[in-house]
């Protein structure tokens, strides 16, 4: 059964891949007709399994050829100046200099755009908040593809098409009464920004900003390049990580409330899905949501091979929202590889914590040394993809982690505690924010001292695909012979199977 899922998840991606390296046309009735005639051939195993696969190629293929251009009206008014009319359709991203905002387009010239957006820098006054009507005059323009990053294909895989260049604001207007339901939302989200910025002195404001409501613009741009160095750029960024280590620390807190841990799993659930609405319902939160509670469930479970089947049910799920993430979306492409490299590589290099631990009898720091094969595992997946992708990869990333990951679950809830305490007594003294700031300012001098080092990072200018390709290759042959060696050949795990 489980083998028979896999070999279709694969036959969906591989309808994916297919779809966007050749426009092949497929029609809507081909995966019901191949599933049609699997049903009809039931009785021969081979051939209803046969169809079976080519029903989810072919549904890969057609989901993906379904996607409209971002700009497929708008490139009708690029090099255009005029006044433009829009409504904020997302949460504005705040920035050290300016207002990004995503705009729906309303103008009745821009009537048959609607569906598409527009991305806007606005200067920081006058304030504007999520569905506010604008009237700006500004230059429509098609996002620009650098030599080494696309930032038309990165806006293109969140449904973003045009650039408001140069903007004017000439109106602003507050919302009609739609959408109350997320401006609220919103709203607590603004409040919050506020709180903090006002209890925290900066960078660690920017950074819990960042790092508890999802803006990745606030921290200081010289802070973040010092994260990044340090391999701890993904601190201004909700991931798959976050999520687990703050659900395993509710989980900790139910349980020792009293629960069983049958019973705890479900309010911290609940309480993750809050931390998760107060960024706003961003995609990357979700995905987040999705691989950390993929990654405790494995954990739960006691290992993380048990995790490969609920890795592809998301990763299908989310390509089947937007089948452009596979291509565009770094973030999708950074956590799918960590999870999956956590889940192959592990075993690895757990099995050379056990060779050590039985030599040098190092028992007490066990759980340390867990953590570290972790994050190596990870780091030794996406290495390649941020060396293509960023130009370089920092070289401490897997110490740098574990020093990260153990003061993450803490920071998270004494920051959301202190924001309630706030909001119900706006009383209450700046020094209910200092195990926080302790925390925020523990997590910037880890930056900063590793960024200092100067064997920290390594630039590679020139890493090309190729050699990438090779790399994962060499992984996946090193993963398939270490189970061979380990563990005996299940029936059916690489075949089809009979149901």
């Amino acid at each position: 059964m489980l083998a028979s899922l896999f070999w279709r998840l694969g036959a969906f991606f591989l309808g994916l891949l297919l779809a966007g390296l050749y426009q092949l046309p497929i029609a809507v009735w081909w995966p019901g007709g191949f599933w049609l005639a699997s049903r009809l051939l039931k009785r021969y195993i081979y051939w209803r399994q046969f169809f079976l696969l080519l029903a989810c190629l072919s549904l890969g293929m057609w989901r993906a050829q379904t996607i409209a251009p971002a700009n497929e009206h708008l490139q009708l008014y690029f090099g255009q100046t005029a006044e433009w009319e829009f409504q904020i359709c997302a949460d504005p991203e705040p920035a050290w200099d300016k207002q990004v905002v995503v705009l729906c387009p309303l103008s009745p010239v821009l009537s048959k755009a609607t569906k598409e957006k527009v991305i806007a820098n606005l200067p920081l006054y006058p304030r504007v908040y999520y569905g506010d009507y604008l009237q700006l005059k500004c230059r429509l323009e098609a996002p620009p593809v650098f030599a080494d990053f696309n930032y038309a294909a990165y806006l293109a895989a969140k449904g973003i098409g045009a650039i408001c260049s140069w903007p004017t604001v000439l109106r602003v207007e507050p919302s009609r009464g739609n959408k109350v339901w997320w401006q609220r939302l919103f709203l607590v989200k603004y409040r919050a920004r506020q709180t903090l910025n006002l209890a925290l002195p900066e960078p660690a404001a920017g950074l819990a900003t960042a790092l508890l409501l999802g803006y990745k613009k606030t921290l200081f741009p010289a802070e973040e390049k010092k994260l990044q160095i340090a391999g701890l750029s993904h601190l201004v960024a909700i991931s798959g990580g976050h999520i687990s280590l703050f659900l395993e620390l509710l989980i900790s807190l139910f349980i020792y409330g009293g629960l069983n841990r049958k019973h705890a799993i479900w309010p911290a659930l609940m309480l993750v899905v809050l931390y998760v609405a107060l960024t706003g319902f961003q995609a990357s939160a979700w995905r987040s949501l999705l691989m950390g509670g993929i990654a405790l469930y494995a954990w739960r479970r006691g290992r993380l091979a048990n995790a490969w089947l609920p890795l592809a049910w998301a990763a299908a799920l989310m390509l089947w929202q937007n089948p452009l993430l596979w291509q565009r979306d770094l973030g999708f492409q950074l956590s799918f590889l960590a999870l999956a490299g956590m889940i192959a590589l592990n075993p690895i290099l757990s099995a050379g914590l056990e060779l050590c631990s039985s030599r040098f009898r190092y028992n007490y720091l066990r759980p340390v040394a867990q953590a570290f094969n972790l994050s190596l595992a990870a780091q030794l997946a996406v290495w390649p993809l941020l060396a293509l992708k960023m130009g370089g990869f920092s070289l401490i990333a897997p110490f740098t982690n574990v020093l990260a990951f153990a003061v993450f679950a803490p920071l998270v809830l004494f920051l959301l505690l202190a924001l309630i305490i706030t909001a119900i007594w706006p009383g209450v003294p700046l020094i209910l924010w200092s195990p926080s700031y302790i925390l925020l300012e523990y997590l910037l001098r880890l930056g900063r001292m590793s960024a200092n080092w100067s064997w920290s990072y390594l630039e590679t200018p020139d890493f090309t695909s190729i050699q990438a390709a090779g790399y994962y290759f060499g992984l996946i042959l090193l993963v398939l012979a270490y189970w061979r060696l380990t563990k005996k050949p299940r029936e059916g795990l690489f075949r089809i199977t009979k149901q």
